[in-house]
């Protein structure tokens, strides 16, 4: 017995024997409209503890080290809760996993508001990274399914606009810190338990049985391999270049000004451009568009490393942002593509865990080559990963190819 959702959309439904029976299409009970509100709620959520808890901490005189094992801490959460995510999702259906990371989210945030102790927080962090990940990899589990190849590409560049947008409004938490230090926390809490409310009356779930059973890990593994791998450099890039962007400026010679600015111009480009990406990718495909991003990435990063800039780094800065920005929900949609409905809770757990493992790694391995080398090594390593990624994108097209011709004979 397994929960599961109920759709109709333009008199039909949409049915499968794994987690879900279909879901309403209606205004009341749009799907997609759920999973944007979700994740817009946890990237708020994210955005308030990432400046607030810092400005907290540094006015405590925390040591550096410690604030950045805090950061890190929901991404631990993260790539370690995906799995159990997955499996229980498979056994009780999209919806109370949605409803319960979001209450738990909203319970957490508030418990953050009432301590300031540094060990209490890295848990509560960790335990955050967990929640977090339950919403995330729900709503794309709840995305992929009530999603065709139409329109996969806009949906999914819908929901990632969403999570961008929250992130990008999220600095005025700093101004709620004058109300009081837990304001921030408790609004984020608040927000949690509110979506968590209008998804109880949105989604209407229904008891079905089940016969059909998920596939082996190893099966899914070789399934997704792109997946996994753009997902992990999707985190890698966005922890190392949201990161160490600011130092590598500081260092060629930029005021803090300018910095900010090129920093602003990466965002905006991060957070634009999902929504074009997917139109394109609905058009041309999910892995041909994929293709053109590792290539425009390549190509920006190549422009960084042998130009001169002053403020003219803005553009590139801004394209690499839209190469960057792309890799997660074009990674998540070639799943959608791949999988069988019965299969997509343990791919979207999957993924994101390689996401959060990217993003533990990201800021790590780059800080400390260009502490030994030159600040623009950080461009070269972003070329090189995507370099790497299009060789294998190529060997599995001829792995295909050859399949083919072999099954032809």
């Amino acid at each position: 017995m397994v929960y599961c959702e109920t759709m109709a959309c333009k008199q039909s439904c949409f049915t499968s024997q794994g987690i879900t029976n279909g879901i309403d299409m209606n205004f009341k009970n749009l799907p997609l409209l759920n999973a944007i509100i979700a994740v817009f709620t946890v990237g708020l959520c994210w955005g308030i503890i990432i400046p607030v808890t810092s400005v907290i901490l540094e006015g405590m005189a925390v040591a550096t080290p410690v604030i950045g094992l805090m950061a890190s801490a929901i991404f631990i959460g993260m790539a370690i809760g995906a799995p159990g995510v997955g499996k229980l999702i498979e056994r009780f259906g999209i919806k109370p996993v949605l409803l319960s990371g979001l209450t738990v989210s909203g319970v957490l945030m508030v418990i953050l508001a009432l301590f300031t102790s540094v060990p209490i927080w890295i848990a509560l962090r960790f335990a955050l990274g967990i929640t977090f990940g339950a919403v995330i990899i729900s709503s794309e589990v709840l995305i992929n399914l009530v999603s065709s190849d139409d329109n996969r590409g806009r949906n999914l560049g819908l929901y990632a606009f969403a999570f961008s947008f929250s992130l990008m409004i999220t600095p005025v938490a700093l101004w709620l810190v004058t109300f009081g230090t837990g304001v921030p926390f408790i609004f984020g809490g608040l927000a949690c338990l509110a979506a968590a409310f209008f998804m109880r009356t949105t989604i209407r779930v229904d008891r079905r049985d089940t016969s059909a059973a998920p596939s082996l890990v190893q099966r899914l593994f070789t399934r997704i391999s792109l997946s996994l791998m753009t997902n992990f450099i999707a985190g890698f890039m966005e922890g190392s270049l949201i990161a160490l962007i600011p130092l590598y400026a500081l260092r060629e010679g930029f005021n803090p000004v300018q910095t900010g600015i090129l920093l602003s111009a990466f965002m905006i480009g991060h957070g634009g451009s999902p929504p074009f990406i997917g139109m394109l990718a609905d058009r041309i495909g999910l892995r041909r568009v994929l293709a053109l991003v590792y290539l425009l990435g390549i190509a920006v990063f190549v422009i960084i490393v042998a130009g001169t800039f002053r403020m003219g780094l803005a553009l590139p800065l801004m394209l690499a942002g839209m190469s960057v920005g792309a890799l997660y929900p074009l990674a998540v949609g070639i799943i959608g593509e791949r999988l069988s409905s019965e299969d997509l809770p343990r791919g979207n757990a999957m993924i994101t865990a390689a996401y959060g493992m990217g993003s533990i790694l990201g800021p790590l391995l780059p800080s400390i080559i260009m502490h030994v080398t030159a600040p623009r090594s950080l461009f070269i390593i972003s070329a090189f990963l995507y370099v790497v990624v299009l060789i294998v994108m190529r060997l599995q097209s001829r792995q295909k190819s050859s399949d083919r011709e072999r099954e032809g004979v």
